[in-house]
């Protein structure tokens, strides 16, 4: 009774389709009648399918209780074709599919009436005696019609608790009695029964039903039980009732009754009932992503704007075949799509169905899986020379699939492949290092180690040289020769000494600059026969202009990064801007070879590298390797060498301009400080700007810096720009720019939101907390004071100020006592005057502190500014949010107290670098326990002190050891020291103008202060002075540089100017070190080695020390400690 058409693709609805059960009550069994016309027609061998819902009980149903008929005209039917019925009816479940049998004449033509009776009254091919039991619970149900024939149309039956409603009769006012004032001759309500909804769109529906004699129509809908909308024909009286409504919203479930009103003016009204107007509209299918995209598997992600069931069509050709399906309704769909081709360009289109069946189809999509590349070279092959042996160290690439390290060793010529039949094979395994033995002494040996991969692919190959020998002997020193005295020696004319060459290996520079090394082996550009034969024969010499007129260009040459997807270009100049310890892809077309080739190799930061001869998927043949280039920044000369099978080569010299990574940092107290985890996002130009899509470069996008903060892109080039995000830090933008070298790599500042009073509070807060605890050990006076100077130590630039602080309070005290001693009486004003010298006076001593100390010298380090920050976790690598912050004293101690959590510690102080890597791996160093190196602190019980000792390197910056600069500290100093001595001066001056018992004592009193302060503020002051002379004259050298070095790592400690009287000192700890002279006009001298290991403390070096002058030679000397 109710019809409920379904868009389907190529299918057409049936018209005036129909249900006319028995009963629709709930729970009850009906007949059921199915009327619709068809616009297709059946054809002979198609179907028709009739699906009720699964609520409606059809399992005693057999073929005898269902007839069908065409236009009214009774088909035969049986339970198949095999005779001469003209239909056949089947019954699996709650679906009955009719089927026209062949050859019988049972077809129906377009436009016909098809009607199914269901039930007891079916009687045209046998006697029907099975009913359809209705659902047992109110509600709307469906009855869908299908099938081959091509047709589809719905019905929808509102099963309930009866079949119709009557109610009283009344009069509506205006309505006059059947006769002149008399009661009404008809009082009963119209029967409203068989209540269906019929042609249910998009948009439209249609309300029919029948009453027991003549009434009106009107129906109630809307979209909620309280309905909203009507649609009635007050003046017609009709038995069968029909109201179409129209302009309904698609996909939404409509509430709606009925009422009819008999021409005496009694109204029924039926229950309420509810319908669904139909889906048409196919879903939207957006965001399509392929990502981990492997060798051979991808994943494809997309995402549909209602739950729909899925289908994905993908294959080498938009033609597809390979078929992935997933049945579940989501919005958010993922498939992993495996047993891909290495290398192949694959197409897919994707299918969505929604629960209407509306289908949505993509457009032709396509992805590039992974090429199998062949592994990269090794990096940072080192070849030693022993008795007889080699031994050899390497970086392996980082190719996952990598299997193993092939080597082989040649003694004429490097290998010019891995095959190459005139070497021998060394070893073969997944090794970063070798010992090589068994070899002849003097000869020199050329190497090749060539990196596979599990698919058995080469690397190019890297290369390296070296020559066994015996170890030398050692001779028994000698004595030196007593030198003659001074006046003898003035009357011999000095001869200089002839220019030999050291035991090591001298480097030459070439006519370029380049730096080459005779008797490494190698005949490298530079070096000829006659200049180092130990390199190079007659035949190997390689000219500055090459052996013949080179043919190869610098643009014949072609680089990439970026695992290949990049192209760099080299400027004009033949500089290429690189990134440091990236893979760098060197790749020479063969066509731009004019003569047959032995081999190539490339050579760069004392490496050396074949190129393999490769071809790409167009059959066009290269020679192509793969390197990693230098970690440190700066410039690098790259040869490329061609060697011909006819002896001749040719050379192309590019240089390598390494550059470093970008990094986000915030500064504080001068000192730049690197942050993590910092969300860093690229945006492009095209069109307008966009979050650039790293995704086909390898790369991502947005990236998160790493502990050292760094981050980098390469890129094509374009105009880009980059914004940086961080919690609890201002967003950072830099401006709109151009790249043309592929590099993205720009510092961004971090600049912190939160305020730093909020961490001064805290800190006094939980200061004041820590001196109750402590309050028997000081005085409330004291308590006050060193609450004071924690918060002045923790002011910006505090550093600084304590260079100068102590004279400039001495001066000012002065300036202060003169001036208030003319202007009135003074004594008064005396006892205030000098309070702020009992800062220095009884400091507090802490029995539980750690020390932040110079982890070469040993000494600690006084005003470095020590942060503790809280983290979440103890694997957090971030760096976390600020919680105190501390400032040394001149010993180097501090302390936390915390409260249970995780916590990491940063130390900052100019000069110095935080964390170490002199003792980087040590736990312990000598009396200092508990070495903190940035790592995670966890604290578990309640107000806990945080003592760890910070070992800290001092800082390698150029700046930092200038001698310019550390004349210019002690000039400052001397103005200090002169500035400080003049309260004396003007006290003295102030006496002798105004002669009086007070004034003396007022001189008595400033020299005094100016003693003690100056006592205080004097740093420590050697034993013994150092004295730098001449050794012709014997006079004292003044500013000759002195600097202390660390000979483990060779790095500088401490750098000093010797003064008038060529005097220095050094406070030395316990360690190892040398030191080193320097002056124009004098030979450098140094002091090795000096071995204060076994001191406990620190220890004044002062040696007296002779220069000569650049005329005369000098030899290394050497101390212990004793």
């Amino acid at each position: 009774m109710v019809f409920f058409p379904f868009q389907k693709i190529t299918a057409t609805t049936v018209t005036s389709a129909n249900d006319y059960p028995s009963t629709l009550v709930a729970g009850e069994s009906a007949n059921h009648r199915l009327l619709f016309t068809t616009p297709s027609g059946i054809n002979e061998n198609e179907t028709i399918t009739v699906t009720f819902a699964s609520e409606f009980e059809t399992a005693s149903l057999i073929e005898d209780d269902i007839d069908v008929s065409d236009d009214g005209n009774a088909l035969t039917t049986a339970s198949d074709c095999s005779g001469t019925e003209k239909a056949s009816v089947t019954i699996s479940g709650d679906v009955f599919t009719v089927t026209i049998c062949s050859g019988d004449g049972g077809a129906i033509t377009a436009g016909s009436e098809v009607q199914i009776d269901i039930g007891t009254s079916a009687t045209g091919s046998g006697v029907g005696v099975n009913k359809i039991t209705n659902p047992s619970s109110i509600g709307s149900y469906y009855i869908s019609i299908a099938g081959t024939f091509g047709d589809t149309g719905s019905i929808i039956l509102p099963i309930g608790s009866s079949d119709s409603i009557s109610i009283s009769a009344t009069v509506p006012g205006g309505v006059s009695p059947s006769s002149g004032g008399s009661t009404p001759s008809d009082t009963t309500a119209p029967i409203i029964s068989s209540v269906v909804v019929s042609g249910v769109t998009a948009t439209s529906a249609t309300i029919l039903w029948t009453t027991s004699e003549s009434s009106t129509s009107l129906i109630q809908y809307g979209l909620t039980s309280s309905f909203g909308s009507s649609s009635s024909f007050p003046y017609t009286y009709v038995t069968s009732h029909s109201q179409l409504l129209s302009g309904l919203q698609e996909g939404s479930t409509y509430y709606f009754l009925v009422k009819s009103t008999d021409v005496d003016g009694n109204t029924a009204t039926s229950s309420t009932y509810t319908f669904s107007t139909t889906d048409e509209t196919a879903p939207v299918i957006s965001d399509i992503e392929i990502i981990d995209i492997t060798t051979t598997s991808a994943r494809v992600t997309w995402t549909t704007d209602e739950e729909t069931e899925s289908v994905l069509q993908y294959g080498l050709t938009d033609v597809y075949g390979q078929t992935s399906q997933d049945t579940s309704f989501e919005t958010d769909h993922s498939m992993i799509l495996t047993d891909l081709t290495s290398g192949a360009t694959y197409h897919f289109v994707l299918q969505a169905t929604d629960a209407s069946g509306n289908i949505r189809s993509s457009a032709d999509q396509t992805f590039l899986t992974d090429v199998d590349a062949v592994p990269s070279n090794i990096s940072s092959l080192s070849v030693t020379s022993g008795d007889g042996s080699l031994s050899l160290s390497w970086t392996n690439p980082t190719d996952t699939d990598l299997a193993g390290i092939y080597a082989i060793i040649c003694t004429d010529s490097f290998p010019s492949s891995s095959q190459d039949s005139d070497c021998t094979s060394v070893f073969d395994g997944l090794f970063t290092s070798y010992l090589i033995s068994g070899l002849v002494n003097g000869t020199t040996y050329y190497l090749g180690l060539f990196a596979y991969d599990q698919a058995g692919q080469f690397a190019s190959g890297a290369l390296g040289s070296g020559i066994p020998s015996e170890p030398e002997e050692e001779l028994p020193s000698e004595e030196p020769e007593e030198e003659p005295p001074e006046e003898d020696r003035e009357e011999e004319p000095s001869e200089p000494e002839p220019s030999t060459p050291s035991e090591e290996e001298q480097p030459s520079e070439g006519s370029a600059g380049d730096t080459y090394i005779c008797g490494d082996g190698i005949c490298s550009l530079g070096e000829t026969a006659s200049f180092c034969p130990e390199d190079c024969s007659e035949s190997e010499e390689i000219s500055p202009e090459g052996e013949i007129d080179s043919a190869l260009e610098e643009g014949d040459v072609q680089f990439f990064v970026a695992d290949g997807t990049i192209a760099l270009t080299a400027t004009s100049s033949g500089v290429l801007t690189v990134l440091a310890d990236r893979e760098l892809l060197f790749r020479l077309p063969s066509e731009m070879l004019e003569k047959a080739v032995d081999h190539i190799e490339i050579e760069f930061d004392e490496e050396r590298y074949l190129l393999a001869l490769d071809t790409d998927s167009q059959d066009r043949s290269f020679y192509t390797a793969s390197a990693t280039t230098p970690q440190g920044i700066g410039e690098y000369t790259l040869l490329l060498t061609v060697f011909y099978l006819d002896g001749t080569t040719e050379v192309l010299s590019f240089s390598l301009d390494v550059e470093g990574f970008g990094y986000a940092f915030e500064v504080l107290d001068d000192e730049v400080l690197p942050l993590s985890e910092v969300k860093v996002t690229l945006f492009v130009l095209e069109d307008d700007y966009h979050v650039w899509d790293g995704s086909p470069y390898r790369q991502m996008n947005p990236q998160h810096t790493s502990s050292e903060g760094v981050y980098t892109w390469y890129v094509p080039s374009g105009t880009y720009y980059v914004r940086a995000e961080y919690e609890g830090y201002e967003i950072a933008q830099t401006s709109h720019f151009t790249t043309t070298n592929g590099l993205i790599n720009i510092p961004i500042q971090m600049v912190i939101l939160s305020s730093e009073e909020e961490t001064v509070i805290s800190l006094l807060e939980e200061a004041s907390g820590f001196f109750v605890q402590t309050k028997d050990q000081i005085t409330s006076i004291q308590d006050f004071v060193d609450q004071k100077l924690m918060v002045i130590r923790e002011l910006p630039g505090v550093e600084e100020v304590a260079i100068i602080s102590i004279p400039t309070l001495a001066v000012t005290a002065s300036a202060s006592l003169i001036v208030m001693s003319v202007a009135f009486d003074f004594l008064p004003f005396l006892q205030y005057l000098f309070l702020a010298p009992i800062l220095f006076f009884w400091q507090r001593k802490r029995k539980g502190y750690g020390v932040v100390y110079n982890a070469i010298s040993k000494t600690p380090i006084d005003l470095a500014t020590v942060r503790l920050y809280q983290v979440e976790s103890r694997d957090s690598t971030s760096i976390g949010k600020l919680v105190k912050t501390r400032v040394t004293d001149r010993e180097g101690r501090y302390f936390f107290l915390v409260r249970p959590g995780f916590y990491k510690i940063s130390l900052t102080k100019k000069g110095f670098v935080f964390p170490s890597t002199y003792l980087s791996s040590e736990i312990q160093d000598g009396d200092y326990l508990d070495l903190y190196h940035q790592e995670v602190i966890e604290v578990t019980e309640t107000n806990a002190v945080i003592t760890a000792n910070i070992p800290a390197d001092p800082s390698q910056e150029e700046s930092l050891h200038k001698p310019a600069r550390v004349r210019f500290l002690r000039t400052l100093r001397r103005i200090q020291y002169s500035l400080s001595a003049s309260g004396v001066l003007l006290a003295i001056l102030f006496a002798i103008l105004r002669p009086t018992y007070f004034s003396a004592g007022m001189i008595a009193i400033q020299l005094i202060v100016y003693l003690f302060v100056r006592r205080l503020a004097r740093p420590h002051k050697p034993i013994n002075w150092g004295i730098v002379y001449n050794k012709q004259t014997g006079r004292p050298v003044g500013n000759v540089v002195a600097q202390v070095f660390e000979p483990k790592f060779n790095r500088l400690i401490e750098t000093q100017v010797t003064d008038s009287k060529g005097r220095y000192a050094f406070l030395l700890g316990p360690n190892q070190y040398f030191i080193r002279f320097d002056k124009p006009g004098f030979e450098r001298e140094e002091v090795r080695p000096i071995d204060f290991s076994k001191e406990k403390n620190s220890k004044d070096f002062a040696l007296d020390v002779s220069l000569k002058t650049t005329q005369e030679k000098s030899e290394p000397r050497s101390i212990s400690s004793t």
